[in-house]
């Protein structure tokens, strides 16, 4: 089986533990699979059976066994120890022959068998966000004129669109992975209380207020990293006060997912993009 497995830190910097030639050969991966449940019951009074308080997913625990073949280990061990620096953050891309995704994490501990003849390393990662993420982006867009520009020029003289006006409001993303949050990016204007609607359940989110032309508000919906923001100017400014009461921090189900835009005013003159990162419990 194919496998690609690069940590990279803070910096950008990279290492690539792979199987290459007279580097790095990683042997075990542990925590691809789905992190562990806990579930909390209490027993009934001289009843039978229990009933439940909660259920969780802990954080995943990336351990990745590896050895360092070939000459200038000692070398290629401090090339590792600038990448993967305990308590330092460290995003993991794990790709194979169907699916290409990365995880965030912490770094635990980087160890490694200085004195045996075939050095032997571990490195543990604490992953506080559960998921691994698909390296693709995946986007859907609104806008009152969708760009229909395109090459290459036709060679003869029949007019050909620049641009198509839109009459629809609605916006369909497919998500691939689990159940998962997303980010919404609103700019254009002027217009006022732009909200987002599921059109299968009915559920919104309203920004209340005029959003102004150059402004760009960014809405996460994404559990742990749930957000309001507005860029004006250069300077951002956290708007979550103006979450107009009712609303649902929205999020993608499994299979295709509609919205649609409504505003009290200027919803010709919005732009919106919904970004989405397929997400998954196990790879």
């Amino acid at each position: 089986m194919f496998n690609t497995l690069i940590l990279e830190n803070e910096s950008g910097q990279k290492i690539d533990l792979s199987q290459t030639a007279n580097r790095f050969l990683f042997s075990k991966i542990e925590g691809l699979n789905p992190p562990v449940g806990t579930i909390s019951t209490s027993s009934y009074a001289g009843m039978d059976g229990s009933y439940l308080n909660n259920s969780f997913i802990e954080k995943r625990n990336v351990v990745i066994s590896f050895e360092m073949r070939g000459f200038g280990v000692e070398k290629r061990r401090h090339e590792l120890y600038k990448v993967v620096k305990p308590s330092r953050y460290v995003k993991i891309y794990y790709s194979t022959k169907n699916i290409s995704v990365y995880a965030e994490g912490i770094v635990e501990t980087c160890e490694m068998e200085n004195f045996e003849q075939l050095t032997k390393g571990q490195i543990s990662i604490i992953c506080p966000d559960i998921y691994w993420y698909s390296t693709e982006t995946q986007i859907a867009e609104y806008s009152q004129i969708l760009g229909a520009f395109h090459f290459i020029f036709p060679d003869d003289d029949k007019p050909f669109p620049l641009g198509k006006y839109n009459t629809k409001n609605m916006m369909t993303i497919v998500n691939d992975g689990d159940e998962v949050g997303f980010t919404l990016e609103i700019s254009g204007g002027p217009a006022i209380n732009p909200t987002l609607y599921n059109a299968e359940t009915d559920e919104y989110m309203q920004i209340q207020g005029e959003i102004l032309e150059g402004n760009k508000i960014t809405i996460t919906t994404k559990t742990g990293n749930k957000t309001v923001t507005l860029e004006r100017e250069g300077v951002t400014t956290n708007i979550i006060n103006r979450l107009v009461s009712g609303s649902t921090w929205l999020t993608l189900r499994t299979g295709e997912n509609k919205f649609y835009l409504r505003a009290s005013g200027g919803i010709s003159k919005l732009k919106v993009r919904l970004i989405h990162r397929n997400a998954y419990l196990g790879v």
